[in-house]
């Protein structure tokens, strides 16, 4: 279809495209901490396994056992709802 010269595994796109995206948003003027790196993480692997994340989906397992929806919004902030956005956006490209 001309969209790529080689098939590569969705989970390997997603992966390698998370961490492009982490390195370039690490390389500004915010870094992320660990705590949020690790929320990140989850989110990706369910990326790689569903196609994309909603907000609702963080009240879901693995997500409920560090606080779920309620924590994310308090790790991130007011910006969660843009992060969930520009990930499904970045690692699926």
């Amino acid at each position: 279809m001309g969209t790529a010269d080689t098939l590569v595994p969705f989970a390997e796109r997603v992966s390698y495209n998370f961490q492009q995206w982490s390195f370039r948003r690490n390389a500004g003027a915010v870094h992320f901490t660990e705590e949020q790196m690790e929320w990140l993480r989850l989110i990706k692997d369910h990326i790689a396994a569903s196609l994309s994340v909603e907000p609702e989906d963080l009240d879901l397992s693995p997500f409920d056992r560090k606080g779920g929806l309620g924590r994310f919004y308090e790790v991130f902030g007011e910006n969660y709802e843009q992060i969930l956005m520009e990930l499904n956006v970045e690692l699926v490209a």
